[in-house]
């Protein structure tokens, strides 16, 4: 495939990327004559600089490393800049994220020349993000890619993802350059090239590349790509020198990434934070819907300053009126969102808003709605057979009318859990407090109520009794009853465990003042705190 490269930044070219298919921009080539003034004094002391990636390179692979280097600096300054102001925010995580691979931090430029660190960049044969990942192999390193979300716009968990993908392929082809030039062309398409040219490196088989018949050639996309990422390498090692802003590291302005409970709903979120839907959206283009996954718990970024803000809201019962909710599939033609709404309790207007561009209705098209709501054929029918009923006072979102009903019938003093409710739908609907509802019934974890619970609805008296022990409940609920807990066994890493339970690196680290360097087989390693 042909990682984009710069295309929406009016940068040069377009390189192929992971999984070796191909594509190119329409109406552009790359330029064969280095244009500009000769590199001045500071310009050549910068360029002979080296990291881990770029020591060692012969005089050839210089020549070609230089041509890169002078074309970035003469003729695409405002694309360095443009894309490094754009990594900033993450850079600090990026960094870290290759460390404890063991990998060479540099490798994070290497986002500089897939995407110009666009998160949301996109190529032609389907490759997206940063790192520029197909969906194959995205899926591979664990990046999801569903109706939900597209985890390969997500720039840490993408990032997790290419620096474990660099590292099999170091392990494949023994150094960095090799490795960096397979990430591009494909792992297959390098492996034919090295046997076809008695090659044990990308820089031999470039040079040899002319022995190879047309098919097996590797594309001069490729044979820039390796160049132009030492070139890349380079500058922004020496950004300051070389007459661009630096990138801060350490305690600079950055993204806090946290973990977002199912069904998150994410214009609260942003509302939370004092943030336009706009900028959040930016940093969140994993997410295709303004509410997470109600199925499991996901990754959010915002601004360090604005995170005490966003952790208060996902905490709060605010953050729960979507817990109840699901993706479904519309089974009539004849179904409607007024009819849904007949039948959940909620309001069009409401079902609307989480279902945006959604105007009118057709089967098999997928919505989200209360799953208690019964989107069969036969209940789309049934309702057109009888006159609308309007919801009961009170009913809450994601309530059937019908559950509502049973409940007022009850007198208001039990309540059975419908399938979908949660405690804070249940005290709006009879208007109490919700802590008072908790307390009242002795629940310990709201998140783990269960359809069918029968819960009891305090009156004026009982309340004020029920309400001395809601600090006792909230205390015992907060000494730990959610907390896991995982023994590390023979061949775990940071990464996989941190796959496994869906969180960060840098949260393990943190929970558990533990590195690569000092985790041992048959340690507990804090989880989920």
């Amino acid at each position: 495939m042909l990682a984009l490269l710069f295309c929406l930044l009016l940068a040069g070219g377009c390189a192929p990327g992971l999984g070796g298919g191909s594509s190119r921009l329409s109406g552009f080539s790359l330029p064969t004559e280095d244009t500009g003034p000769p590199l001045n004094h500071t310009e050549i002391a910068a360029m002979h600089t080296t990291g881990h990636v770029d020591k060692g390179l012969s005089a050839a692979a210089m020549r070609d490393v230089e041509r890169e280097y002078k074309r970035y600096l003469r003729t695409h300054r405002k694309v360095i800049h443009a894309a490094s102001q754009r990594a900033q925010p993450y850079m600090d995580q990026v960094r870290a994220t290759f460390r404890s691979h063991g990998m060479p931090e540099e490798l994070a430029w290497l986002g500089i020349v897939e995407s110009g660190y666009r998160c949301e960049a996109r190529s032609s044969a389907g490759a997206a993000g940063v790192w520029q990942f197909m969906p194959r192999t995205g899926q591979q390193y664990g990046l999801t890619q569903d109706w939900w979300s597209d985890d390969r716009l997500d720039v840490l968990r993408s990032t997790e993802a290419a620096a474990a993908y660099l590292r099999k392929l170091h392990g494949d082809f023994g150094d960095w350059p090799t490795a960096i030039a397979a990430y591009n062309a494909g792992e297959g398409k390098l492996g034919r090239a090295l046997r076809g040219t008695g090659s044990r490196d990308f820089f031999a088989a470039s040079s040899r590349n002319h022995m190879l018949d047309d098919k097996e050639q590797l594309r001069a996309e490729t044979v820039q790509y390796v160049p132009r990422f030492l070139a890349v390498a380079k500058i922004m090692r020496n950004l300051p020198q070389l007459g661009f802003d630096g990138v801060r590291t350490g305690g600079s302005p950055g993204m806090a990434r946290l973990t977002a409970p199912p069904g998150t709903d994410l214009s609260g979120l942003a509302d939370a934070c004092r943030l336009s839907r706009e900028d959040f959206a930016a940093h969140n283009r994993h997410h295709k819907r303004s509410i997470t996954d109600t199925g499991r718990t996901t990754f959010v970024y915002v601004p360090e300053k604005h995170a005490g803000q966003a952790q208060a809201f996902l905490a709060s019962e605010k953050n729960r009126q979507y817990a109840g909710w699901g993706a479904v599939q519309v089974q009539s033609g004849a179904d409607s969102w007024k009819k849904i709404s007949r039948r959940t309790g909620v309001s069009v207007a409401a079902l609307r808003a989480v279902n945006p561009g959604a105007e009118s209705l057709r089967a098999g098209q997928t919505i989200l709605v209360p799953r208690s709501a019964d989107m069969s054929a036969a209940a789309v029918a049934a309702l057109d057979s009888r006159p609308a009923r309007p919801a009961p006072k009170g009913a809450g979102a994601g309530v059937p009318a019908a559950r509502s009903r049973q409940a007022e019938d009850q007198g208001g003093r039990v309540h059975r859990l419908a399938a979908g409710e949660s405690l804070g739908v249940v005290a709006r609907m009879y208007r109490v407090d919700t802590e008072l509802l908790r307390a009242y019934n002795r629940i310990e974890d709201p998140r783990r109520l269960r359809a069918g619970l029968l819960l009891r609805i305090p009156g004026a008296a009982e309340g004020a009794a029920a309400a001395g022990s809601t600090r006792q409940m909230a205390e015992n609920t907060a000494g730990g009853g959610n907390r896991q807990i995982h023994t590390v066994q023979d061949r775990d890493s940071l990464w996989k465990i941190a796959r496994t339970y869906n969180v960060s690196v840098e949260d393990l680290k943190r929970w558990n003042s533990v590195d690569e360097k000092n985790l041992r087989v048959g340690a507990s390693l804090v989880v989920r705190p």
